[in-house]
């Protein structure tokens, strides 16, 4: 008896697993369902925002290894209002070098060896989630609520996502409704903002 308790809890628990739902956690590399944006910018999300298509060059995205991206999550959708208590799903990626060609700045990119593929532990297939992505510089802060207290990061607006049927075609996964969001403040309005103290503190020295 008691072993047959034991196959029937390991086989409901195999049917668990295989119910969870997943998501593909990529801005860019792949082509989309839907043309958008979904850069990831400096201060402002830059020109055209709503236009650049993959592959496209405007300006002040998000470039260096030190800044990393994840994906947040609340099961059921629409609750947006309910997304600072959302859970991380899966692991952070970084973003591209400096010196990466500029079609592709702005996009995180999926580590050697790792999968873009996230599980969510109770979202199944078929069920929906409002997902929010969050950038911050990891050099500067060792989580995200870290940079949050400092002023600075990003997330991008919470949007939704129902996990598709099995069998259903990769591009079903991918993160088609997130948009074009902003990291803030910008580098350069921080060095400003530095140099800006400095100077008052000089000033003040001398008076």
């Amino acid at each position: 008896m008691k072993k047959l308790i034991a196959i029937a809890v390991l086989g409901l628990a195999a049917v668990t697993g295989w119910s969870q739902g997943t998501v593909d956690f990529r801005n860019g590399g792949v082509t989309f369902k839907t043309t958008a944006n979904r850069y990831v910018y400096f201060g402002a999300v830059g020109p055209g925002a709503g236009t650049p298509t993959p592959g496209s060059t405007d300006p002040g995205r998000v470039v260096g290894t030190s800044y990393v991206a994840g994906l947040w999550y609340v099961r059921g959708a629409d609750q947006g209002g309910q997304i600072n208590g959302a859970r991380q799903v899966g692991r952070t990626f970084a973003f591209r070098a400096s010196t990466t060609a500029a079609a592709n700045q702005g996009t995180w990119v999926v580590a050697a060896g790792a999968s873009p593929n996230f599980t969510f532990d109770d979202v199944a297939i078929g069920g929906s989630a409002t997902l929010q992505v969050r950038v911050w510089d990891s050099a500067k802060f060792s989580t995200f609520e870290a940079a949050v207290a400092g002023g600075e990061y990003g997330a991008s607006a919470p949007f939704n996502y129902t996990v598709p049927a099995a069998g259903s075609t990769p591009d079903s996964y991918y993160l088609d409704s997130l948009r074009a969001f902003a990291v803030i403040p910008e580098p350069s309005t921080i060095a400003l903002g530095i140099l800006g103290a400095a100077s008052l503190l000089f000033l003040r020295r001398r008076k």
